[in-house]
């Protein structure tokens, strides 16, 4: 019998054109691969893109007492109006159109939320003042992150926190506490705190971690926006009546903070200062005067353990003779830290804390005649104009400050006014307006104003 023949494969190469047909899908795999391999491994961090600000919010704490509040734009152009809407009380409440004009301050009697939109969303500013005794503090934006250094939890010093919510939507926030023993642990009770939309949570610290200590809080937004206010009280036991003062919050720990415009005859001077890092901190102060800023002979670094709060009391170097003409404070430390100025003037609780930079042109509301503008901080030799402006809007004074590195000045607040424009020429500058009266004195520091909005740089990548 025989076998069927069966075709032998061939023991020849493979042609040309299988070898293309097998290799280009080969080449063109890989050729994708690695284009997906350098998006992933493209990890460089691109800044968000700045766009023109189409709506903007300022906070106020709430106000019990008899004051108001000050509205300003500086985005209205001359010979126009623009309008903002302004909320006093909570989520039941209705908002209230407020019209803003061109180098004029607005008073309302309570405002507890500020919004502008289209074309009055940039250069927005709010203060609010109140009695008794002095008290006046910048309305601030919402942020995801803020420092309070020298707050109480005590029964003669305590705080309150108050957490407010400009969305519709709920928002979140944890609070962690340092003192002066180190981190204050609080149960879980400050741990996912909810702000409900439209909506404001106070926290009595003294109900929350009742603590006889200085304290600072870093409260963080984990969900949605917030805006955090402190009101400061001291209340006395036994005889005595209650001081209170609003505390400004702080964006971010530093080695080096300028706290200007200490007032004079400033009774119970103290620093308090928050080593917000895992290491010791050596910390000094130096004196920032008209002249100079520096270190007395006899003042000596002090040490800060980790994650705590340290209290000085600094009476007798600001009765000494090295301490005339003094301006502002300087804290230096090794390591990031968070700090505050606190004394009475007239019985007046005051409190002053770093302030940021300001670039550009800024506005700050002059709630009392007989102020000063104190300003510092400068990186290079220039110039701030300073222009006052009446409760007209009409121009009242105008005045070139020279500021350099190293000292500071200070600028006379004419009487008449009602509203400053302040505007660095050549250096970024440090201000703090200062306010006094029979009552007590007041530190309102200026900031630069919000003029555009931030779009996050979204690419595509690999899971």
């Amino acid at each position: 019998m025989r076998w069927p023949s069966v075709t032998r494969p061939s023991s020849s190469r493979p042609g040309p054109l299988a070898v293309v047909t097998a290799v280009v899908p080969i080449v063109a795999i890989c050729a994708a691969l690695l284009a997906d391999a350098e998006v992933q491994v493209d990890s460089v961090d691109r800044a968000p893109s700045e766009v023109p600000l189409a709506r903007s919010v300022l906070v106020c704490p709430t106000g019990n007492e008899a004051g108001g509040v000050f509205v300003a734009s500086d985005a209205v152009e001359a010979g126009e109006t623009g309008e903002v809407q302004a909320v006093a009380g909570g989520r039941a409440s209705e908002p209230r159109t407020v019209e803003v004009m061109p180098d004029r301050r607005v008073e309302l009697a309570d405002a507890t939320r500020v919004s502008g939109a289209g074309a009055t969303a940039p250069g927005l500013v709010v203060q609010r003042w109140s009695t008794p005794g002095l008290r006046a503090v910048d309305c601030p934006a919402t942020s995801s992150d803020q420092w309070f250094t020298g707050v109480g939890a005590g029964a003669e010093h305590t705080s309150v926190l108050e957490l407010h919510n400009p969305d519709a939507g709920p928002a979140t926030a944890t609070i962690t506490v340092l003192g002066q023993s180190g981190p204050v642990g609080a149960g879980g009770r400050l741990r996912g705190v909810s702000v409900a939309g439209g909506a404001t949570v106070r926290l009595d610290l003294g109900a929350e971690i009742p603590k006889r200590e200085e304290l600072a809080l870093h409260v963080t937004t984990e969900r949605g926006r917030l805006a955090a206010t402190v009101i400061d009280a001291f209340v006395p036991i036994g005889r005595g009546e209650t001081t209170k003062e609003y505390l400004s919050g702080q964006r971010e720990p530093a080695t080096s903070q300028l706290l200007l415009g200490v007032p004079d005859g400033v009774d119970d001077p103290q620093v308090v200062v928050a080593n917000t890092s895992d290491s010791v901190s050596r910390v000094s102060l130096r004196l920032v005067t008209a002249e100079a800023t520096f270190t007395p002979a006899d003042l000596e670094e002090v040490l800060v353990d980790p994650s705590s709060v340290r209290r000085f009391s600094i009476t007798k170097l600001l009765r000494s003779e090295v301490a005339e003409g003094l301006l502002g404070i300087e804290v230096v430390s090794s390591q990031p830290a968070t700090s505050s100025f606190r004394g009475r003037v007239r019985g007046d609780l005051l409190t002053i804390v770093p302030a940021g930079a300001v670039t550009q042109p800024t506005l700050v509301p002059v709630a009392y005649p007989g102020s000063r503008l104190v300003l510092g901080g400068a990186q290079a030799l220039g110039t701030v104009d300073v222009v006052a402006y009446d409760g007209q809007g009409r121009e009242v004074s105008s005045k070139v400050a020279e500021v350099g590195p190293g000292t500071a000045v200070e600028v006379k607040v004419p009487g008449r006014a009602a509203l400053l424009r302040v505007a660095p020429q050549g250096t970024p500058v440090v201000g703090s307006l200062v306010l006094g009266n029979d009552d007590g004195a007041a530190v309102v520091g200026l900031r630069e104003l919000l003029r555009e909005g931030l779009v996050p740089d979204v690419r595509p990548g690999l899971r």
